[in-house]
């Protein structure tokens, strides 16, 4: 047991020496990252090829100028412009929407046909390039490459069922949003939504559209749901960013009372 603590030691002192702050104009923090734009950069690129191989892209040439128009619109204004961003649509029926690091957003054929207006469309690509912005990909990497540090230690010292454990919560970091960084993508979401003179009350709008095709629809492996949980909460944080204020609805859902 003495040596699994020091493996840990060890380990999570290499991965600290490599670490390095800086302020994030988006989130408004410092922050500790382990990698720079560079590698971010090199992470989205390769991911996105690896993306690529797995679905079918949407050829539809009015589909896809009418997503990098509001791409465009909403990079213009957002905190990070040194990035190359590119929107790509899927043809896929899912409703379902997710970006990469390094400034790629996908945006599936479903989720498009979903929405009544730009307005809504642009609250989905809006939300994407937040959690681009905010680096919470990033972030969630650092999460699981810390936790892949703590199961090799822990299968070094033969400690199998810890090392499951640990490589069951190294796949939610990598797989799911959290609670915070979707509501902070809402958020941002927003902000960008008004700078580029759109209608910022359309991201809750959206959300709700989400929520009553969630409950219609049976349960995908792979659905906005799935990857960006939390609709109805959201919605309340949503029109409090877009109204400065939240009314009593929206605070129940945002403290969880509302049933």
């Amino acid at each position: 047991m003495k040596k699994f603590f020091v493996a840990i030691g060890l380990s999570c002192l290499a991965f600290l020496c490599g670490c390095f702050s800086e302020f994030n104009p988006a989130t408004g923090r410092e922050e500790t990252l382990m990698y720079g734009d560079e590698k971010e950069k090199n992470i989205g690129a390769a991911a996105s090829v690896q993306v690529e191989k797995t679905v079918k892209l949407n050829t539809d040439v009015d589909v896809n100028e009418r997503a990098e128009k509001i791409l465009k619109r909403i990079v213009a204004v957002c905190d990070r412009k040194d990035l190359v961003y590119t929107v790509r649509v899927i043809e896929d029926d899912a409703v379902n929407a997710f970006s990469l690091p390094g400034g790629y957003v996908y945006v599936n054929k479903g989720l498009v046909d979903l929405v009544t207006n730009d307005d809504q469309l642009v609250a989905v690509i809006a939300h994407e390039v937040a959690h681009i912005t905010a680096k919470h990909a990033m972030k969630r990497l650092q999460g699981a490459y810390g936790a892949l540090v703590l199961q090799g230690a822990a299968i070094a010292s033969g400690q199998g069922g810890m090392a499951a454990g640990v490589g069951i919560a190294a796949d939610s970091l990598l797989f799911a949003n959290s609670r915070e960084d979707e509501f902070e993508a809402d958020r941002l979401g927003v902000r960008y939504m008004k700078r580029a003179g759109y209608d910022p009350s359309q991201m809750r709008v959206m959300l709700g559209k989400l929520l009553e095709h969630q409950m219609k629809e049976p349960p995908r492996p792979f659905t906005y749901w799935r990857t960006h949980p939390f609709i109805p909460q959201r919605m309340a944080r949503a029109n409090e960013a877009a109204k400065g204020a939240a009314g009593f609805r929206d605070y129940l859902n945002i403290t969880g009372e509302e049933k």
